[in-house]
C-alpha cells in the first residue's frame, strides 16, 4: 500500500522558526486588520505587517507608503502574536538613522519575531538615500541592529552600491538576513557577489509552487508573495504548498 510521505516545507530564517517557507510581502493583504486576521487563518509561513513609518504617511507620490503610522500597528502586532500560529513580522521605513531604530525598538517590544528594514521604498531612496552614503548606511544599519530582534535589511532593486561592498557593510553590523528581488541581478547576483553570509528572501515573481521550489534552489530560504497574493487571497497559500508537494512526489511506502 502506498501512503504519502509528509515533507517538511518550513524553514528558518535567522532562527525564527516558519512552519511554511513562503509568507506575503508587505503591502499585501496587509493593509486593513482583517486582511491580517485572514493572513493567520491561513497557511502562510509568516504575517509581513505593512510597511510603518513613525508618523502617519500620506504622499502623492508615494502612495504604496501610505500608513496611519506605527503606533496603529502596536496593538494588532500583539493580539497576532498572541493568536496566529506563525510569527510576525513588522516592516519599517524611515526619513533618518533615527527614526529606524525607534521604530525597530518599539515592534521588538511589541512582539514581532523579525523587523525588516525597508530601504528599496521609493521615498526612503529619495529621503535617506542610504546607498548613495556609506555613512549614512552604516548608521541606519547600526540602530537597527541594536534592537532585541533580528533585522532583515530589503533591497531596491539596483542598490547602486557593488554587492560585494555592501556585503561587507552588512555583514559588520551584523544584519544576517536580506530580501532581495527574485530575479539574476537581485537575488542571484547577490549571493554570488556578497557570498554565502547571509540569509535570502526573494520577492518578486511568486505565483506557484514551481516558483517557490525555483526561489529556494536558486539560494533563497523563503519567499514573500505580492501581485498573486492580491489576486487570489490568502486560500494562495494551501495552493502553493499542495503545488510543492505534488512537484515533490510526496509519498511514502
Amino acid at each position: 500500500m502506498i501512503e504519502r510521505r509528509a515533507i517538511d516545507l518550513g524553514t528558518t530564517v535567522a532562527g525564527v522558526r516558519l512552519p511554511f517557507c513562503a509568507m506575503n510581502a508587505s503591502g499585501a493583504w496587509s493593509s486593513t486588520a482583517a486582511e491580517l486576521r485572514a493572513l493567520a487563518q491561513s497557511g502562510t509561513g509568516a504575517i509581513v505587517l505593512k510597511t510603518a513609518t513613525l508618523h502617519p504617511f500620506i504622499h502623492p507620490q508615494y502612495r504604496s507608503l501610505h500608513n496611519p503610522g506605527y503606533d496603529k500597528y502596536l496593538p494588532l502586532l500583539r493580539e497576532l502574536v498572541a493568536s496566529a500560529p506563525c510569527p510576525v513580522i513588522a516592516s519599517i521605513a524611515g526619513a533618518t538613522p533615527d527614526e529606524y531604530g525607534t521604530l525597530a525598538h518599539a515592534f521588538a517590544e511589541a512582539g514581532a519575531a523579525l523587523v525588516e528594514a525597508n530601504l528599496a521604498d521609493p521615498w526612503v531612496t529619495a529621503t535617506l538615500a542610504p546607498f548613495e552614503d556609506r555613512d549614512a548606511l552604516r548608521v541606519v544599519l547600526r540602530k537597527l541592529v541594536a534592537s532585541d530582534v533580528p533585522v532583515a535589511v530589503k533591497l531596491p532593486d539596483r542598490p547602486g552600491v557593488p554587492y560585494g561592498i555592501l556585503g561587507v557593510e552588512l555583514a559588520e553590523a551584523g544584519v544576517r538576513v536580506l530580501v532581495a528581488k527574485n530575479d539574476f541581478a537581485g537575488l542571484e547576483k547577490l549571493r554570488l557577489e556578497a557570498g554565502g553570509r547571509f540569509e535570502l528572501v526573494a520577492f518578486g515573481g511568486i505565483a506557484s509552487g514551481y516558483d517557490v521550489t525555483r526561489a529556494l534552489a536558486k539560494g533563497a530560504r523563503a519567499v514573500q508573495v505580492g501581485s498573486a497574493l492580491v489576486d487570489e487571497g490568502p486560500a494562495l497559500f494551501a495552493r502553493l504548498a499542495r503545488e510543492m508537494r505534488v512537484a515533490r512526489g510526496e509519498r511514502r511506502e
